[in-house]
Order: C-alpha cells, then sequence, then structure tokens
C-alpha cells in the first residue's frame, strides 16, 4: 500500500475530530498549516490540498484503509474500528511490571552497585 507523505498528518488531524466527518478543504488546511513555515520547502496550498483530496478518494474505496467516506460529497473520516486501534495508553501499568519490580527489590543492593570487569 502506497502512503502518502502527509498520512500520518491526515491520521493525527482527524483523530481530533473524534470520529466525525471532515471537509478536505479543512484537513488540507490544517495540514499545510503544519508544514508551513520560516526554513519548511516553499509549497502550496493547493499541492497539499490535491494530494490529501486524491490519496482519500484512493484510500476510501478500499476495504482495509483507515479511512471512510462522510455523509456530504468530500467529507471524510477515520473508522471507528481502526480509531480505537490507533490510540495507545503508555500509562496503564502491565500486570508483568510488579512482578518485576519485586524482583528487584529481593536483591542484595551491594551486588547490583558494584561492577566486576572480570569474574
Amino acid at each position: 500500500m502506497a502512503r502518502n507523505r502527509y498520512h500520518h498528518d491526515i491520521i493525527e488531524v482527524l483523530k481530533e475530530a473524534n470520529g466525525r466527518s471532515m471537509p478536505v478543504r479543512l484537513i488540507a488546511r490544517h495540514i499545510y498549516n503544519k508544514n508551513i513555515g520560516l526554513f519548511a520547502e516553499n509549497i502550496s496550498f493547493e499541492d497539499i490540498y490535491q494530494s490529501v483530496r486524491f490519496y482519500l478518494w484512493s484510500q476510501s474505496n478500499r476495504p482495509s484503509s483507515p479511512f471512510i467516506r462522510g455523509k456530504k460529497r468530500g467529507y471524510y473520516q477515520v473508522r471507528k474500528e481502526i480509531f480505537s486501534l490507533i490510540e495507545l495508553d503508555f500509562n496503564t501499568p502491565c500486570p508483568d511490571n510488579t512482578e518485576r519490580e519485586d524482583d528487584t527489590k529481593d536483591k542484595d543492593p551491594q551486588k547490583s552497585n558494584s561492577f566486576f570487569l572480570f569474574e
């Protein structure tokens, strides 16, 4: 699957929409504002708009794509089942982490701090 250079930006913008559909022009405007800057390459809004429009149109026709068409023409959104897979929560503790913390407490602190080059 060939990805567009703005693929991650498109997902980020649509993720912020919380599952609602957005028009292509608004998605392209967000991406343009994010990528334009003093030292950025000289790229026009129309180039970004055409790239995003064609990419979303072609991807929404594929069954495995994370993008689907909205209710109106030119509107797109992220699939709800894919949307939940994209979000990762690194703040939730893993059940295995408690076992590892207990193992480190049982070790002798002098042995863990000492360094032997040759044993």
